[in-house]
Order: structure tokens, then sequence, then C-alpha cells
């Protein structure tokens, strides 16, 4: 008789037991267990149970059909996530872990089942054990499907049971996709990290001012993505980023990418502790790192210093203001327009500014200064 997976029941607190009695209680009924041997077998499994639970912190018990000296038996096979079994409690030396008022243990288990296989370390106990009943049972479809319906019957005389281990299945798989999201952002994070120090090594042993400049534009996007995804995980539950955090970081990156010897900026942010939504406060890092980066390349020519001034103002529910100016030489040419710019910087500007409802307005008479107004966000529909 090839094996056959009836049901499972977890096993994290004292009330576990009593569905894990039903269970078992089921399941000898339809392999024609006598009375003794049932009350033996229960026994067993609910302490198995109850180990699990007391010192394997929690786990779950799974059971199928399976088959013992060429006869149907009941297969169950317990799992925990405690710290192991001592060897002396399974070789019949030292004290035997057991429930109070049962005292079976697991040496008393493994008296009662035909089959009992431990499998213990420090990452958990895995049990696999067997019953048989004296009475043969022709071990075919029809038990399957007899087994199967006891647990429907089961199932249906207790919907209250039913529905809290559905929605204790439910949460233990949200926990699941929390863990897996935690990981991956924490990896991104690694690898972003990674990335930035990896350009400015680069940068740092290269020879060709051209190569350092590219690297410098480089080095303030990334960074800036960077900051943005590290304050996005210690904001998770808010879902927003404090808006100041952001930018005095985006400057700072700027700072260490462009400022040397024979140019000194100073960048002065100024912003209130604002809280953004987290998409809309990497764009404004973005746009905030093209236009210092701009300013940089173009604003301080034959200057050994300047300065940028980067100010957002306003609430996402108000609207809010960004202007980013330089004391540059501003635009040499009035009929100049370098918002329509070809450049990939210009060209990312204006994409994130579109994206985000914003209008992009240039002044370049005394320095330059670039001003985006972002429309207020929308309320919501009504019902």
């Amino acid at each position: 008789m090839k094996a056959a997976r009836l049901t499972t029941v977890r096993l994290e607190q004292s009330a576990d037991i009593v569905r894990l009695r039903e269970v078992a209680l089921a399941l000898t009924e339809v392999l024609k267990f006598g009375t003794f041997e049932r009350t033996r077998t229960v026994t067993a499994v609910v302490e198995l149970g109850r180990n699990a639970i007391e010192h394997g912190q929690k786990g779950r018990a799974s059971f199928s059909l399976t088959e013992v000296k060429g006869r149907p038996a009941l297969g169950v096979t317990v799992l925990d996530q405690g710290r192991g079994i001592p060897e002396d409690w399974l070789e019949g030396e030292g004290r035997v872990p057991s429930a109070a008022g049962l005292g079976l243990g697991l040496r008393g288990v493994q008296r009662i089942a035909e089959r009992f296989e431990v499998e213990t370390g420090n990452e958990g106990t895995r049990i696999d054990a067997a019953f048989l009943s004296s009475v043969p049972v022709r071990g075919d479809e029809t038990l399957v499907h007899q087994a199967t319906e006891a647990l429907q019957h089961l199932h249906d005389a207790d919907p209250a049971a039913a529905l809290t281990e559905q929605n204790r299945e439910l949460m233990e798989s949200l926990a699941d996709r929390d863990l897996l999201m935690k990981e991956l952002h924490h990896r991104t994070g690694n690898n972003l990290a990674l990335i930035v120090a990896l350009i400015r090594m680069s940068k740092t042993h290269s020879s060709h001012d051209e190569t350092r400049q590219v690297l410098g534009e480089l080095e303030t996007r990334v960074a800036a993505l960077s900051k943005a995804h590290e304050l996005m995980q210690r904001a998770a539950s808010a879902g927003t980023i404090v808006a100041s955090d952001l930018l005095n970081e985006v400057a700072s990156n700027a700072e260490r990418a462009f400022n040397g010897s024979d140019l000194r900026v100073r960048i002065v942010v100024q912003c209130e502790p604002l809280q953004m939504d987290g998409k809309l406060a990497v764009d404004v890092g973005l746009i905030v790192g093209e236009l210092i980066t701009n300013a940089y390349k173009h604003a301080f020519t034959d200057r050994c210093e300047g300065l940028i001034e980067v100010r957002l103002t306003g609430t996402p529910e108000t609207g809010l203001t960004l202007l980013v100016q330089d004391d540059g030489i501003g635009l040499t040419d009035p009929e100049a327009r370098p918002e329509r710019s070809s450049s990939l910087g210009w060209r990312l500007i204006r994409t994130l500014t579109f994206q985000n409802n914003g209008t992009l307005t240039v002044d370049g008479q005394e320095g330059l200064a670039v001003k985006i107004t972002f429309d207020p966000v929308a309320d919501p529909p009504m019902a």
C-alpha cells in the first residue's frame, strides 16, 4: 500500500492538543483499532504533540495511512523547532521528557508504536511513528476515502476550529512573506552600499578628470537610491520618508563626490521635518542629485568655491515646491533653455517631474534657479 498523506495539525499552544486528539480518534476508528489499542495510540500521539509544544517551541503533526508488516497502519510524523533531544533520553538513561499526568515519555511511545524513528539535532527533532491495529483491514483506496470522509466530518462538526486553522495558516503565510521581504531588502541595501563603495574606489584610482567626473555623477545617483532605500526600511511600517534626512544625505554625498582641492562648494538644505511617500521621496532625491551635479559641472567656471541652496516647502497634501539654486555664472545665453537639454541628467529630471505631476521653471539671471512645483496629492474618490 502506498503511503497517503491525510492531514496536518499545527502544534503551537495547548488548545492544539484537543484537535490532535480528535484527529487521532477519528483515524484509529477508521483503521478498526480496538478500545485498548485506540486509547494507547491516541495517548501516545498526544504525548508526542505535548513534547513538541513544551520542549520543541512549536511544531506540527502530519497523519498518513502507511504500511507496516504488509498491513495498513496509522503514520504520525511530528516535527518541532527545539534544540534536539539528549541522547540519554533516547538510550534509556536519565529523565525522559513527559507531560504531567501521561507518564508515557518517548520510550513509552516507542514501546507502543510498530515503527519509531527519531532524527534530532540543534535544528529540531523529527519523530516518525506508525501504529498498527490487531484487526486486519484492507489497504486500498476505500480506506483512504473513509479516512478522508472522517476528517471532513470532523471539519464540518467544528467550523470554528476550521476557521481558526485557516486564519493561522494565513498569518503564517504573511509572516513568511514578511521575512522574505526583509531579507530581500537587506540584501538590496547591502548591494547598493557595495556599488557606491566600488564607484568611490574606482574614482579615487582614476587618473583622468573626465572619468572621475562621470563616476562622481554615478555616485550621487546610486547613493541617493541607497539612502532612500535605507530610510524606507527604517520607516517600513509607515511607508513614508523624512524628506530632510534624504536631502541632507544627497547633499553630503555630492560634496564628497565633487569637492576637491580646486573647487569647494557648500550645499545648504532647508527643509522642514516633512513626511513624504516613499516613491515621491526617491524621485525628489534623484532630481536634487541631478540639479546639484549640473551646478558643479557648469555653474562655477574659473572659481574655487560656491554655494548651492536646496529648499523644499509645502506638504504633499497642499502641494510641494522644490527650489535648487546656485550663485554661479547663470545663463550666459539668455535664449538657452537647459531644461530642454538632451543630456541624461535633464531627461531624468523632466521625466521624474512629469511622473509626479510637477511643473518645472528655470531662471538664469542670478546664478541658476530651478523651481519645480508638485501638484497636491489628489483626494481619494468618494464611495
